[in-house]
């Protein structure tokens, strides 16, 4: 298989990198073209070990990824439209760019959309992916194990699902930042020196996530149980934050995340 990228910022270059490292492709089964800015596509297919080409070379390829901003879309598929071939599958990673999008600027082509995070650059990422008509089994099956290359790849059941992949793992990771910054201020605001605190929450995320990893069937709120102690400081902590509404600011933000998503997507369709 051949996989040609239009466009490799951040979350295609993840994606190219797990590829690489999963042994799902080699780099010269990777293309980076770049028709707008050559040089900078031959920049980043040096740094990820891939191979730099024109938009004469999409022909060649097996399944083409649509990695650039949401708003560049419809510039970029007249100018690479020429270039594709009858039956190729189309990946897109572009958040509120539809399959009705996609068909209207594209023409009829199989494609499938997908939701991946920030996890995948480094092999524990969660990808969401919708398959669209005309998808065969065999490109399915490609999506899947390049994805899952990434770490985790779940099939959802219809396109509008991505919105809420979106809300609950395409943005979360920011989420979690903002849980650690908002927990290493508290304690500097306290006395700790910034880079202990910092070192203090990020540290114990990581291994939180771990025993979570090491124990696939015990949930978040039963690990939660087993460390707020009767009457202790864990559970006092986690009164005040319920009480300060935390939850309802998690959720605030989730539905947010969702609410942008479904305007972007009205917004490229009605264009």
């Amino acid at each position: 298989m051949k996989l040609a990228f239009l466009g490799a910022g951040n979350m295609a270059g993840a994606i190219i990198k797990s590829a690489l490292r999963g042994g799902v492709l080699n780099g010269n089964e990777i293309l980076c073209v770049n028709a707008r800015n050559p040089e900078h596509g031959r920049q980043r297919a040096t740094e990820l070990g891939i191979q730099a080409a024109g938009p004469e070379a999409l022909a060649t390829a097996d399944a083409v990824v649509f990695a650039m901003k949401p708003q560049d879309f419809a510039q970029a598929a007249a100018m690479y439209r020429p270039h594709l071939k009858e039956g190729q599958l189309i990946l897109s990673i572009m958040a509120g760019i539809s399959f009705r999008k996609m068909e209207k600027e594209l023409g009829t082509f199989p494609v499938i959309r997908v939701m991946p995070n920030m996890g995948v650059g480094v092999g524990r990422g969660v990808t969401g992916y919708a398959v669209g008509t005309g998808v065969t089994e065999e490109q399915a099956a490609f999506a899947e194990k390049l994805l899952a290359a990434g770490g985790m790849a779940i099939r959802l059941q219809s396109e509008a699902e991505i919105a809420k992949v979106i809300g609950v793992a395409g943005s979360s990771p920011a989420y979690f930042c903002l849980l650690l910054e908002a927990l290493a201020e508290a304690a500097v605001r306290d006395g700790m020196a910034p880079d202990a605190a910092a070192l203090f929450a990020r540290e114990t995320m990581i291994g939180t996530a771990e025993l979570l990893k090491t124990e696939p069937t015990l949930t978040a709120a039963e690990l939660r149980a087993r460390i707020s102690s009767k009457k202790g400081t864990t559970e006092a902590a986690v009164e005040a934050m319920r009480a300060a509404g935390f939850e309802e600011a998690v959720a605030a933000g989730y539905v947010r995340a969702v609410q942008k998503s479904d305007a972007m997507t009205a917004t490229f369709d009605a264009e």
